[in-house]
Formats: C-alpha cells, sequence, structure tokens
C-alpha cells in the first residue's frame, strides 16, 4: 500500500469550519454524505428517538439509585460494626488502664485523667449511637438524595422535559443541515480529493504520497517564459515513485463548471506549479539541494508529469503539457511509465520534498 504524508486540504478545512459552528459529529465525508441523504429520515423519526432515549436514561438513573441504596445499606451496616468495634476497644483499654492504675502508685494521677478520657469517649458513642452514625454516612447520603431528586424531576415532567429535548435537537438538526450545505464546495472538493487518495492507496509501498503539498520560495523562483515570479506553490497531491513525480490537481466539477469560462483554468495552475517543482527537483541553481546516484552518463533528470484528475466530469479536449483523466483512470495512466529510479532513490526524492533544505 502507498506511504500517505499529509492530510487532503479541503477535509482539513471542512472540519475546522465544522468544529468552529459546533459541529463534532461527522469524523469522514462518508459521515456526512449519510447525514444530507437521510437527514428526512433523521428528521422524522426524532420525536420517537427522543422520548425513546428519554425513558431509556430515566431506566439507567432508577438502575443506578437501586444500586447506590443497596451500597448504602451495606455501608450503614459496615459503619455500625465499626462504631461498636470502637467502643469495644475502649471497653478494653479502659480495663486495662484500670488495672494497671490499681498496681501504680506514681503514675496514679496520669493514669486516672487517660481513664476518664476514654471512658467520656466510650460513653459518647454509646449514648449518641444514633448521631455518630449518621454523623459518618451524611455526606455518603448526599448524591443517593441528587438522584432521587432528578428521577423525580424526570418522571414528573417527562412531557415537558421531552418536549424541550425535541425542540433543541431539532434546531441542532436544522443548524447542521444549513452549515453544511453551505459548505457544498468544501464538500465536493474534500469528495473528489478524498476519491483520489483512496485510488492511490492502492499502489504498492513503492509509492509516495503527499497530500496538501505547498512550500515558499525565498527568493522567488523565476519563470522567464511567463515573466513570472513564484513565491510559493500548493498542490493537491504530488506522488512519488520510481518513474518519477506525479503532480495530481483534484477537481470534482460537473458538466456545466467544466463548460464555464468564469472558472479558473485548472491546467494553467499546474503548469506554474510543475515549473517552480521541476526547478525544485531539476536545477542546480541555489533552490536545490538534492542529489541522486550519478549515472555514467551524466547527471538524472527527475521528470514531472502534470495530472489533472476528474472525479465527476472532465473535458474531451487533450492539453499540452497537462493529462486530464478520470479517477478510474489515474492508476493506469501512473503505471504506463517506466522505472527510472531504484527503491533507494524514489525515497531520497520522497524525504527531499518532505523537508527540502
Amino acid at each position: 500500500m502507498t506511504i500517505v504524508e499529509g492530510q487532503i486540504e479541503p477535509l482539513k478545512k471542512l472540519k475546522e469550519t465544522l468544529r468552529k459552528s459546533g459541529i463534532t459529529r461527522f469524523s469522514s465525508i462518508g459521515d456526512i454524505n449519510r447525514f444530507l441523504e437521510n437527514y428526512d429520515t433523521e428528521k422524522k423519526e426524532l420525536p420517537n428517538q427522543i422520548e425513546k432515549d428519554f425513558d431509556s436514561v430515566t431506566e439507567e438513573k432508577q438502575s443506578s439509585l437501586a444500586n447506590q441504596k443497596t451500597n448504602f445499606e451495606q455501608l450503614i451496616f459496615d459503619t455500625r460494626n465499626d462504631i461498636k468495634r470502637e467502643i469495644e476497644e475502649l471497653h478494653s483499654k479502659i480495663e486495662t488502664l484500670i488495672n494497671k492504675r490499681k498496681k501504680s502508685f506514681f503514675s496514679k494521677p496520669f493514669l486516672s485523667l487517660k481513664i476518664t478520657s476514654l471512658t467520656r469517649e466510650r460513653n459518647y458513642l454509646e449514648i449518641d449511637f444514633d448521631l455518630v452514625l449518621k454523623k459518618r454516612i451524611s455526606k455518603k447520603k448526599i448524591p443517593i438524595n441528587e438522584l432521587e431528586n432528578e428521577i423525580n424531576h424526570r418522571i414528573k415532567n417527562r412531557e415537558q422535559l421531552i418536549s424541550e429535548t425535541y425542540n433543541n435537537s431539532l434546531k441542532e438538526l436544522t443548524h447542521t443541515k444549513e452549515v453544511v450545505e453551505d459548505l457544498y464546495t468544501l464538500i465536493a472538493g474534500a469528495i473528489g480529493e478524498n476519491s483520489v487518495v483512496k485510488t492511490l492507496e492502492q499502489l504498492s509501498d513503492d509509492y509516495y504520497l503527499i497530500n496538501d503539498y505547498s512550500l515558499e520560495f525565498d527568493p522567488p523562483i523565476y519563470n522567464r517564459k511567463e515573466n513570472d515570479r513564484i513565491f510559493s506553490i500548493q498542490i493537491d497531491h504530488l506522488l512519488i515513485s520510481q518513474s518519477g513525480v506525479f503532480l495530481i490537481e483534484t477537481k470534482n466539477w460537473s458538466k456545466e463548471s467544466v463548460k464555464n469560462f468564469d472558472l479558473r483554468s485548472p491546467v494553467k495552475q499546474v503548469l506554474r506549479t510543475s515549473f517552480a517543482l521541476f526547478v525544485l527537483l531539476n536545477s542546480d541553481s541555489k533552490h536545490t539541494n538534492l542529489r541522486l546516484e550519478r549515472h555514467h552518463w551524466g547527471a538524472k533528470k527527475i521528470p514531472i508529469r502534470n495530472i489533472i484528475a476528474m472525479s465527476n466530469e472532465k473535458p474531451k479536449a487533450d492539453f499540452k503539457h497537462v493529462k486530464v483523466v478520470s479517477t478510474h483512470e489515474l492508476v493506469g495512466y501512473i503505471q504506463y511509465f517506466e522505472n527510472v529510479f531504484s527503491k533507494q532513490e524514489t525515497k531520497k526524492i520522497f524525504e527531499y520534498l518532505k523537508k527540502p533544505s
């Protein structure tokens, strides 16, 4: 399986936007798709589900209360025995001290004080037994009382509480749908890129995939032909293989979008990034610090192959220097090229692109 580095950019933006909107129920694009598909059903079943969940929680709390009361009764029993044991121990100490006092003349005053103190403590435990017991277990009774009050409140106000929960849940459900629908562009991009990633992951571990690749240049790379100074690049995916580097831009466009003249050409974007990447990997300028094994004919060129992967519709025309393929054509096109690098060189290119120096 392909070695993958990084997360796709639209998915990162999508998760961050959802988080800021207080929505945490989604962990994948699949979750969002299922939510949209099942929204009407979820909304329709919401009243019954809330009522069912409410009664289930009440039953759980009643069961918990029963267990706590059982444990509390055991606590009372154990605490009673502890107090009785303390009384017996005090009685034994008093008897021992009385016997010592009979035999010792010089320690008699001290022993008498000690006997008086212990006797007072024993009498307190015996006379105020129930009060002592109550004090020792009172704090343990508080959570039981609170839970019992909560259960009584839920039973007494069941209909009102269910209604309030339903209204809040319905608002949350509606809010989630509105936010998700407003994020259509991000979601479509994430779906497209995710499908490409899933496709590329099927390749062997001789391939390296970097998602959401970005890099800044200081000083910028100058493209004399276009009179363009390139300060930074960003590309959806870079696939490093033994046949070279594949620069892949993903689009999830409809047929209308493909025909829309107002949308920016992805071909120009790819070619601009490709030029900078070629300089980075192949130039002898100060931008480059990658050294591969030398061929006896000379230094190897690292080929950059430009791809636009369309996960929905794609134009029928062919374009210079950029191959437009559908997602299911992607792997076949990549595997068409022959290997020109060893596995060690391929890994070296990957490591360099991760952290160019």
